[in-house]
């Protein structure tokens, strides 16, 4: 995505998740809350546990979402169709995004 590097100056955990909540619009930035699915202490039913939230412009936000498409659109879709698959969702209606 950048050819800057990257530097870890300290240990960053990996986070396992679930899935994720609806995106929260604030200003020109966008809020990604990821949950990971789980028993409740309280009651033994089922929950989602907040376990990260990742905030950044839309444009940031649309560019990992591209990435991670593209990454896992590779295995089974050729290259040149992810990218159009992708360019197909940017150009949809603006409200759907």
């Amino acid at each position: 995505m950048s050819a800057v590097p990257t530097v870890e100056p300290f240990c960053v955990s990996d986070t396992f998740v679930t899935g994720a909540g609806p995106l929260q619009f604030m200003g020109d930035n966008l809020r990604l809350t990821l949950h990971v699915l789980q028993r409740s202490t309280y009651d033994g039913g089922t929950e989602n546990a907040v376990v990260s939230k990742i905030v950044g412009s839309r444009t940031d936000m649309l560019k990992i979402a591209a990435a991670i498409l593209s990454a896992c659109n590779s295995r089974s879709t050729p290259a040149d169709r992810a990218v159009e698959n992708f360019m197909d969702f940017l150009e949809g209606p603006a409200g759907r995004h």
